[in-house]
């Protein structure tokens, strides 16, 4: 089933993490997936069920790899809980469902319960209701949770009006309750590396959850569920090769956004992906043959990245060397010179790439399309590539005759044209890619591995 919102802010991460914590508490072996570009709410959802969570974008993914991703990820599991993004049918524009949480329902065939904030309303609630279930019929929205409501009386007003106006079963009702609120930052929700902040929030909101919602109506809804459309996979390998490189992910508290997705098919096509931490490791895993630097806040720990100068300049030094080295965003930032925080106070970074990163108060949010404009490790000059970026940072004194692999057909990019930069056989671009799109991008990887590592 799907637990999606009648608009951004509206609790749904709430509901879900809680949701999916209940059920695991109660024996159930839960999945979860995130609708959308995500990467926080997804390792929030790993935190309570114990298995990784996934991401389900209609817009970067073709719809039978989406259906595959989810077939893969729903074997030998009790319960699969998607988390949708913004509004039910909000998605890459204002034209059609691309991107939605509403595409996601009818590509996988299953039920909506809905989450609604009903604070200063009551039965104005049924009118919403009544218009989210009319808006597009080949959606079924089986339940209602009402958010901060007031009183039982309130949610009894709530309750009764949308009952008999939309006909929908209202599953649950959640009184205001600021214990439960979860800290924040300038791109949203605190990441879970960071655990001793985070670890008071999850029992209290499963518990917070338990006591308002009706688990077994939650249960019967995702029963409701139809059977997923036949495919044929694309995506994944039908026998997982033989392991031929080891590529070296940079995860801790300033690394962290991936899609797991991503992690998996690096492994599937041949690769041992070995963790490693740019902020606490003095060198890199021994062996490595490639890395994968993703985003993250290394803006948060600059001083902790300067600080440790043996790796930054173990990084420079294998790709100087021709070592295949993918960067995303916060990757991207970090292989720059520098990095210049919100406060102005300036660190050095591993200084492959002659710029200089600094934060500002403008947001850079958007779906993305690029042509390749050079072959490098993941894809050849012609191709598109799909993506999205989300930052708050620039890059500035660029080196005029700087390479770019992409041309941005959409998107900002690094200077509002370009994005991916080139430098020996690195790929740093502001651009998130999820691999799935095409299984060519993470093949190209691997053998761009395997030929550094026969040299």
């Amino acid at each position: 089933m799907i637990i999606a919102g009648a608009h951004s802010g509206v609790g749904k991460t709430t509901v879900s993490i809680g949701v999916m914590g209940a059920l695991k508490r109660g024996g159930f072996r839960v999945q979860a997936f995130k609708v959308g570009p995500d990467y926080i709410d997804p390792s929030y959802h790993t935190m309570v069920t114990g298995r990784p969570s996934r991401n389900l974008d209609a817009w970067m993914v073709p719809q039978n790899g989406i259906i595959e991703i989810f077939e893969r990820a729903t074997r030998n599991i009790d319960i699969a809980i998607i988390e949708g993004v913004m509004g039910l049918y909000d998605g890459l524009s204002g034209s059609d469902e691309t991107g939605s949480t509403a595409q996601i329902a009818k590509i996988l065939r299953c039920p909506v319960i809905l989450v609604i904030d009903v604070h200063d309303m009551a039965r104005t609630a049924a009118a919403l209701a009544l218009g989210y279930k009319n808006f597009d019929e080949d959606i079924h929205i089986a339940g209602i949770i009402l958010n901060r409501v007031a009183s039982p009386t309130h949610a009894r007003w709530c309750k009764e009006a949308i009952e008999a106006v939309a006909k929908i079963p209202v599953v649950g009702a959640l009184p205001v309750n600021g214990e439960i609120a979860m800290p924040e930052r300038h791109l949203g929700l605190i990441p879970t590396p960071e655990m001793e902040i985070l670890n008071p929030f999850f029992p209290k909101i499963r518990d917070f959850i338990q006591d308002s919602i009706n688990l077994e109506k939650v249960i019967e809804i995702a029963k409701s569920a139809g059977e997923l459309p036949e495919i044929i996979g694309t995506i994944y390998p039908k026998e997982n090769h033989t392991k031929e490189v080891t590529i070296g992910v940079a995860f801790d508290e300033a690394f962290n956004f991936y899609y797991q997705d991503n992690l998996d098919l690096l492994e599937a096509y041949g690769a041992t992906v070995r963790f490693f931490s740019p902020v606490h490791d003095k060198s890199l895993p021994a062996d490595v043959d490639g890395l994968y630097i993703g985003g993250g806040f290394p803006e948060m720990l600059p001083r902790e990245l300067e600080v440790n100068e043996d790796l930054r300049k173990s990084i420079k030094e294998v790709a100087e060397d021709g070592m295949p080295i993918y960067a995303e965003c916060g990757g991207l930032m970090y292989l720059t010179d520098s990095i210049t925080d919100f406060n102005g106070n300036t660190f050095k970074m591993v200084g492959l790439l002659d710029g200089k990163t600094t934060m500002t108060k403008d947001l850079s949010i958007n779906y993305t399309i690029a042509e390749v404009v050079y072959d490098n490790p993941l894809l050849e000059a012609k191709d598109l590539v799909k993506g999205h970026e989300f930052h708050f940072s620039k890059i500035s004194d660029i080196p005029s005759d700087a390479k770019f692999a992409y041309a941005m057909r959409m998107g900002i990019g690094i200077d509002g044209k370009r994005d991916a930069w080139m430098e020996y056989n690195t790929l740093a671009s502001y651009m998130h890619t999820h691999f799935a799109q095409d299984s060519r991008i993470v093949k190209n990887l691997v053998k761009s591995c395997e030929r550094y590592k026969r040299t």
